[in-house]
Parts: C-alpha cells; sequence; structure tokens
C-alpha cells in the first residue's frame, strides 16, 4: 500500500514484465509437450513392444501419414519407411516429421493377420 496526494491509500499492483510472461509460458508448453509425448509413448505404435498391426505393408505409409502429432497436432510428413527385426518380430518403422513444430518421432507396425485364411 502506498500514500499518495492527499494521503490516501492506493493500492499498487506489482508490475510483470512482458518478457517474464513469456518465458513462463514458453516454460509451461514445453511442460506439456514432454507430457504428450510421454503419453504417445505408451499408445500403441509409439514403442517396439507395442506395434500396431497391420494387414499389408502398403497401409503403413497411409497410416502413419493419418496419425497427426502429439506435440502439436498438426499433420506430419513421412520421411523413411524402413523395415527391421527387433527381439525376433519383425516390425515396420515409419519416420515422420512435423513441418510445424519439427518434432521427429518414430511409428512402428507389425504385419499379419488376427484371423487366419
Amino acid at each position: 500500500m502506498a500514500l499518495t496526494a492527499g494521503n490516501r491509500a492506493s493500492y499498487v499492483l506489482p508490475v510483470t514484465r512482458s518478457r517474464t510472461e513469456r518465458r513462463a509460458s514458453a516454460r509451461v508448453n514445453a511442460k506439456l509437450a514432454r507430457d504428450r509425448e510421454r503419453l504417445w509413448l505408451l499408445e500403441p505404435g509409439g514403442s517396439p513392444r507395442s506395434p500396431i498391426r497391420l494387414d499389408s505393408a502398403s497401409l503403413v505409409e497411409v497410416r502413419a501419414r493419418s496419425m497427426p502429432c502429439p506435440i502439436c497436432g498438426g499433420e506430419t510428413r513421412l520421411s523413411d519407411h524402413t523395415a527391421e527385426t527387433r527381439d525376433g518380430v519383425a516390425l515396420r518403422l515409419a519416420h515422420t516429421l512435423c513441418p510445424s513444430c519439427g518434432h521427429e518421432r518414430v511409428i512402428y507396425f507389425t504385419l499379419g493377420s488376427v484371423l487366419p485364411n
């Protein structure tokens, strides 16, 4: 509380600088992005232990492009589609890049039908 002319009390609000507000906002956004990434890693396709099951290799690229960026929700671009074997399991890896935020990720797929022919 500060005294002004005429001995009236006035309340002075603390002034926050715009740079301080921007830095606080950036920290909150970075934490939110880390949390979204952790959640995405737990979903199907986020790790080699939980690949997405597809019937055909031709569906890998279509499915990878249809999945939004886990960080910003934007559309992703497919940069590479490779095949690897990890722990005896044949996997298809779709390497994607988000042009909006620059986030790169790998989506794991496995091929094969659940039903026998």
